[in-house]
């Protein structure tokens, strides 16, 4: 009888440690991130606002598969129509209703060259049978490229990270040289004849420690430019690795846009980078009604 009653009551702590287990908010947007901000709907319009690690995708597994099929090999310099696919490894399709609306859209796609010169931000729309979605996209660069992929199924909103690869032909854009060894403390980048900066506040990067930047313009005598929200936020920063493990996506530490001034919002951000080498950084922006994508280096020593 005691025999009995041990057994029953392992099984039943099994149990409970199972179920507990599967209740984990496993990637989820109140587990990966520190913020979240729902609308009057309930809908997450933006989470992860004091983010700042980078996900390193060679170390992470989701239960979701991922293909994408062009309609013709990709060419640089001229416009390519992808199929994008999702399903579980059950074979369920994750339709479009079945994701969670974060940042304004429901699917966002981090697209990068393996020189991580050419950066696109693309929402792919459904299109076709359920899990099936499209977009286009003119790839500048020829070689590899790595699609990231970023979203919440509703049915666990658990936060997704996906990865896939597609080669381009053609020749393509020359490649800049890249930084080498020295740390850099602050970049610039222009565009419309303003200059942007990415300063790093604080001595020296290192590795494992959080440390700030803020996007400013470099002030010029001339009038400046009106910021306008992207994905609502007036910036959004993207950092890719040099060897192509992953990505981290930073939003400005101030997340509530509606008192600052559109002239000169508030841009600061913070991040963590745990291995050491070379990072391109692009910010994107909408200046005055365009979008901009403006690159920046880092070199983080250990």
């Amino acid at each position: 009888m005691n025999k009995a009653v041990q057994w029953i009551s392992i099984t039943a702590g099994c149990i409970a440690v199972f179920v507990g287990l599967r209740m984990l908010p496993v990637e989820s947007c109140e587990f990966l991130h520190y913020g979240k901000f729902v609308d009057a709907n309930g809908v997450i319009e933006g989470c992860g606002y004091e983010e700042t690690e980078f996900f390193d995708l060679t170390k992470l597994r989701f239960p979701i598969l991922v293909e994408l099929v062009p309609d013709r090999d990709p060419v640089a310099g001229e416009p390519v129509f992808f199929t994008l696919m999702l399903k579980t490894t059950t074979g369920r399709a994750i339709d479009y209703d079945d994701i969670a609306v974060t940042h304004t859209e429901r699917l966002h796609a981090l697209i990068v060259d393996e020189s991580m010169e050419d950066y696109q931000h693309i929402h792919p729309q459904p299109g076709g049978p359920r899990g099936h979605y499209h977009f286009e996209m003119t790839p500048n660069k020829s070689g590899e490229y790595r699609m990231y992929l970023d979203f919440i199924p509703l049915t666990n909103s658990r936060r997704t990270l996906l990865s896939a690869k597609f080669n381009v032909g053609g020749d393509g854009p020359e490649r800049q040289p890249r930084v080498s060894s020295a740390a850099m403390a602050s970049t610039v980048s222009s565009w419309g004849g303003h200059e942007f900066e990415l300063a790093i506040k604080g001595d020296s990067l290192r590795t494992g420690k959080d440390f700030e930047m803020e996007l400013r313009r470099v002030e010029q005598g001339d009038s400046a430019p009106k910021f306008e929200p992207v994905m609502g936020a007036f910036a959004h920063l993207v950092a890719f690795d040099e060897g192509g493990r992953g990505f981290v996506h930073l939003h400005p530490m101030n997340p509530f846009i509606q008192e600052q001034d559109p002239f000169r919002p508030d841009m600061r951000f913070q991040m963590r980078l745990n291995e050491p080498g070379y990072y391109r950084v692009w910010a994107q922006l909408r200046i005055e009604g365009e979008d901009v994508f403006l690159p920046f280096d880092l070199y983080l020593e250990s």
